[in-house]
């Protein structure tokens, strides 16, 4: 779980959670497949992540879980976007774009026990609150990881994204877009016009391949943010009403009410 307090924190298995919605990913992390396999889409690519694999997603990406095997299982560890400002520097710059536009490689036994270990000691060493040089520490470490990242793309080929259909894409695409612009547009004619289809087009294709019309897509994703803000901040109803671009509380507390069946002050109490 994220501690904002940290430089480092654990990735939750629920980022790969298939039944989730996209999300933008406001940090940046590593994550290693230690068994099973998993397809995604990240950044509207899609990759298929195996056993000895790995992930870099920068801050901003957009990730979108597709399919997991049952017995899948990794290490992940998520950097807060400061740290990986920090690589932005002339002499990393040229792997730090490369890396971010082919975020999935293989490793070796070796250059995945390598990472693995340095990532833990980041951990560790994140965790020792009164060690005066904390955060001097945790950026050099840091570093050291990303030189070891960017060791293994120098002499291995990164993961091709997996061939999807038109359909596909489009879903894809949809939600992509929904997930950086849903708290100004949640009218599906506005997404279609911008995927330059038709709204019934779009209406039919995301039904189709997900099971689930284009609207609820919308309004699922506005509600799971209000219910995030409800559950872990202090703001009041009405800082959420406006932080969600809702005219008002009152039409806020009608469209929650709506689509959870309470009231956002019911389930605040009950969360």
């Amino acid at each position: 779980m994220k501690d904002s307090a940290n430089s480092f924190y654990d990735f939750e298995e629920s980022i790969f959670d298939v039944n989730a919605s996209p999300q933008q990913l406001a940090d940046g992390g590593i994550f290693i497949c230690k068994r099973g396999e998993a397809d995604f889409f990240l950044d509207l690519k899609n990759y298929r992540l195996k056993a000895g694999d790995m992930c870099v997603a920068f801050p901003a990406s957009i990730l979108q879980p597709i399919r997991k095997s049952d017995d899948f299982e990794g290490f992940g560890i998520g950097a807060n976007r400061e740290l990986f400002n920090d690589i932005q520097l002339p002499s990393f710059m040229d792997y730090y774009l490369y890396i971010k536009d082919n975020p999935c490689i293989s490793l070796t036994d070796e250059e995945q026990r390598t990472i693995s270990e340095s990532c833990r000691l980041m951990m560790q060493k994140n965790n020792c609150r009164n060690h005066p040089f904390r955060q001097e520490i945790i950026k050099c470490l840091f570093r050291v990881v990303y030189c070891e990242i960017a060791a293994v793309y120098k002499k291995s080929t990164p993961i091709t994204q997996e061939v999807v259909s038109r359909k596909e894409l489009l879903v894809r695409k949809f939600l992509f877009l929904m997930a950086k612009k849903y708290i100004k547009h949640r009218e599906v004619d506005y997404y279609a016009r911008e995927l330059c289809v038709t709204p019934r087009y779009l209406s039919s294709v995301i039904k189709e391949k997900t099971g689930e019309s284009a609207s609820f897509w919308i309004n699922d994703m506005v509600i799971k943010q209000a219910k995030s803000l409800l559950q872990d901040s202090s703001l009041s109803v009405l800082q959420i009403s406006d932080e969600l671009n809702f005219p008002n509380s009152s039409f806020f507390g009608q469209y929650f009410k709506k689509h959870t069946g309470m009231t956002p002050k019911k389930f605040r109490s009950i969360g």
